[in-house]
């Protein structure tokens, strides 16, 4: 390419006529019935009378008599962010056209690309008409047509269009992509954002499927706008098929409102309503639903009070979180139904799962420090038995506040860390939360026991944790850490069930203290490529007895599971309520090895109770500690280890072993792999050990499976299935298939489950869902409900694998 004093003349010439006064048109605000007018627009367009063209060609040909200009080969114009590269391109100075052909391209300011045979233009860009075009939009959607015509820089008009967000295929360009949208007219408004469509027809692989006489969307650049959005469908069969088209009100950059009225054949019109603010320091939202249901008695279910049995049903929902400067906030997340299992039969949002936690907080948070206090309310979601007596709402505990406060010195005390945690609990239950299991004595006599997972009463807890340690390297590379902590609590008890031994008006003090070592001694062991690491690790604690055991309840230290992830927990407690006592030394091992991309990750150890009482074999009312592993003097064996290839392949093994004949009481083996994002499996056993002192008399045996596999560059197909071996029966399943490329995404899964608000009649369900890549998505479900009723306790809940 050569630029001469020739190619020069021309761009000054061009730069000259372009500082004419031209007249280009715009848009007014759109609506159906401009278009109705066939674009008539008058609006001028004012252009920057000092703009320069720059111009580049291999030659330039001068026609005086007829005012033409001609430039030819490997022509380039630059003009206001607009670049033109074409074959040849001829200037007419009598109309200010600019015509270019021979293969067209055109890159617009905010980076649009336009391809064409032949372009016919003003020489400021804004007006023209194109043959044969297409347009490459910066987020990868396309237009095409045989004609188009731009109209003042801010519509873009193709008769006979063609849009869609696939890619072309490269080894068959003339191939129809998977989705697009053919129709007479399609009118690209920039200055709206809006895609409008005339006599539009919806085409897969070239198949039309769906005909639309007039429709719009946001160009691929909007993130927010009014509109519909793509309808969801849904069929169960206590709703009847229902559609909903959900219409989104873009009032401000800030609010918004979004409208979703859902039809359902057999109970009528479900109205729903969110409200979104986003102010200077947070944001917010409401949600309303209510529905007047026309047929009430398909919620019967004989066996259940079901909850739906009811004319009106309805929820309201809201969150909210403000900063009040950049370390605290505070917010709520609050939720109430009409009834327990509104959310679930009609699939609220927010309120589908078996319980609903409605929470008010306010949180700081600093490099070293954390304050959260925060009040609960629980809302159970689930129906009752027939039989039932038992009120389950009460027996929820409204939490009134729970505060937790942890800070940690700058300065070192004593050469070591000094942190203070603390906690506040107040808690309110109505009624005793009462379990019963069975147990059998040696004559096969069975008697039935009761522990209890709440109290009915009023009990407030205020506890402290300071916590001293520090770390010193001893000769050889061996590591010292000495602790101390005091824990500290007032207990006040307001119990209502003198069942539970804990009826009454008390108040209780306890006192905590420890002192402790915790030893290592890590050997580094080189043999070629391969680092290896031994260390024996040993740790003692010296404490007094835990106190009040059997006066206090137990309200946040329900769980213990004994494994290789507490063996050196200085309280294996996961709670306040609970203590551990005693004197008590904890000594284990641990491996480690690289062997390349490879590493071995191991761990053995035992617990061993050398003075005092022992906490897990003192249980209170919840029977924590029993059957854990840890309450006999001499604690069952825990151990772990970890393979991972550095492939994908991760290979774990965990267990518990009895302390005399190392019988395996509790168990889990985990194999995952992974290769690439589409391609991953997990396998997991689990085995636990029966329970007599707990009324587990059967052994549990289940293996579960998750995965997916690409089965081609698009599809790719995914399940998951738990299996009981003891009772030889599937417990759940789920298939999926799924597809995904660069403009459509499509997932069908298939799910058995136990029902989702009984959690004991057995539920199957497809949900369907799709999305058209810059269109929006979409979805469909099918519910169904059998009728085998299991008279297992309904504790046991859990939920689909997708």
């Amino acid at each position: 390419m050569t630029r001469g004093r020739a190619g020069w003349g021309l761009a000054r010439r061009l730069a000259a006529v372009s500082a004419l006064a031209l007249v280009a048109f715009g848009a007014n605000p759109w609506t159906p019935a401009a278009l109705a007018q066939d674009l008539n627009f008058a609006d001028q367009v004012t252009q920057n009378p000092n703009a320069k063209m720059l111009l580049e060609a291999d030659e330039l040909v001068y026609d005086f008599d007829r005012h033409i200009v001609t430039a030819r080969g490997g022509v380039e114009i630059y003009y206001e962010g607009y670049t033109l590269r074409a074959p040849q391109v001829t200037y007419r100075e009598s109309d200010s056209r600019l015509i270019a052909s021979g293969g067209v391209s055109m890159t617009e300011p905010g980076g649009n690309v336009i391809t064409a045979r032949e372009m016919d233009i003003t020489d400021t860009f804004s007006d023209g008409f194109i043959e044969s075009l297409n347009v490459l939009t910066v987020d990868r959607a396309r237009f095409a047509a045989n004609s188009a015509e731009r109209r003042g820089n801010n519509l873009l008009i193709f008769r006979q269009g063609v849009y869609t967000a696939c890619e072309q295929c490269r080894e068959n360009p003339d191939r129809p992509p998977l989705w697009q949208i053919k129709a007479s007219r399609i009118v690209h408004n920039k200055e709206e954002k809006t895609v409008y469509y005339r006599n539009a027809r919806l085409e897969f692989f070239g198949i039309p499927m769906v005909y639309i006489p007039y429709f719009y969307h946001p160009d691929p650049t909007v993130k927010r706008k009014s509109g519909f959005l793509p309808p969801h469908f849904h069929q169960s069969s206590g709703l009847g098929t229902g559609i909903g088209t959900p219409y989104f009100w873009n009032l401000a950059p800030n609010y918004d409102i979004t409208f979703t009225p859902t039809v359902y054949s057999k109970q009528g019109l479900l109205a729903e309503t969110e409200w979104r603010h986003r102010l200077m320091n947070g944001s917010y939202s409401i949600r309303l639903a209510g529905i007047l249901q026309q047929n009430k008695d398909e919620f019967e279910l004989g066996n259940f009070v079901s909850s739906g049995v009811r004319d009106f049903r309805g929820s309201v929902a809201t969150k909210g979180r403000f900063n009040i400067n950049s370390r605290w906030n505070w917010g709520w997340d609050l939720a109430t139904t009409t009834d327990r299992t509104f959310g679930r039969d009609y699939d609220i949002r927010g309120l589908t799962d078996t319980e609903v936690v409605n929470t008010i907080f306010l949180t700081g948070l600093s490099d070293r420090n954390f304050f959260d206090l925060r009040g609960y309310a629980f809302r159970i979601q689930r129906n009752d038995p027939v039989n039932s007596t038992r009120n389950y709402q009460d027996e929820q505990a409204v939490v009134h506040p729970v505060l937790d406060h942890n800070y940690i010195f700058d300065q070192p005390i004593l050469g070591g860390e000094l942190s203070l945690t603390s906690n506040f609990t107040s808690l309110t239950r109505g009624d005793t939360d009462e379990r019963a299991y069975f147990q059998y004595d040696d004559a096969g006599n069975r008697t039935q026991e009761e522990y209890y997972a709440g109290v009915a009463g009023t009990f407030t807890r205020a506890s402290t944790n300071v916590t001293w340690k520090s770390k010193v390297i001893g000769p050889l590379g061996q590591v010292f850490t000495p602790f101390a902590y005091l824990k500290g609590d007032v207990y006040n008890v307001q119990a209502d069930d003198t069942d539970t031994g804990l009826a009454g008006d008390e108040t209780y003090l306890r006192a905590m203290p420890a002192v402790g070592l915790d030893y290592r001694y890590p050997f580094l062991a080189q043999m070629g490529p391969v680092s290896q690491t031994f260390s024996p690790v040993a740790q003692i604690i010296v404490r007094p007895d835990e106190q009040h055991i059997n006066d206090l309840p137990n309200e946040d230290a329900q769980s213990l599971v004994f494994d290789d992830t507490n063996l050196f927990e200085w309280d294996k407690f996961s709670g306040y309520d609970r203590q551990e006592g005693g004197t008590r030394a904890n000594v284990g091992f641990t491996y480690h090895a690289m062997l390349g991309k490879a590493s071995i990750d191991a761990l053995f150890g035992q617990s061993f109770q050398l003075a005092g009482a022992n906490s897990f074999s003192k249980s209170n009312v919840t029977l924590t500690g029993i059957g854990s592993g840890l309450s006999t003097d001499d604690s069952d064996y825990v151990g772990r280890v970890t393979l991972d290839s550095g492939e994908g392949l991760t290979l774990t093994a965990r267990g518990r072993f009895d302390n005399d004949t190392f019988d395996v009481n509790r168990a889990e083996a985990t194999a995952r792999v992974s290769k690439g994002r589409r391609n991953s499996a997990a396998l997991t056993y689990f085995y636990r050990r029966e329970i007599p002192e707990l009324g587990i008399d059967d052994e549990q045996s289940e293996i579960s499976t998750t995965g997916q596999v690409a089965v081609s560059d698009f599809w790719s197909v995914k399940g998951g299935i738990t299996f009981d071996i003891d009772q030889m029966s599937r417990v759940k399943h789920a298939v999926g298939l799924a597809y995904d490329d660069e403009c459509f995404n499509l997932s069908v899964v298939y799910s058995e489950t136990r029902d989702r608000y009984t959690d004991i009649v057995s539920g199957r369900e497809v949900f369907v869902r799709f999305n058209l890549r810059t269109l929006g998505d979409s979805e469909v479900s099918f519910a169904a409900s059998g009728d085998d009723y299991d008279d297992d306790d309904d504790d046991d809940l859990y939920s689909g694998l997708f």
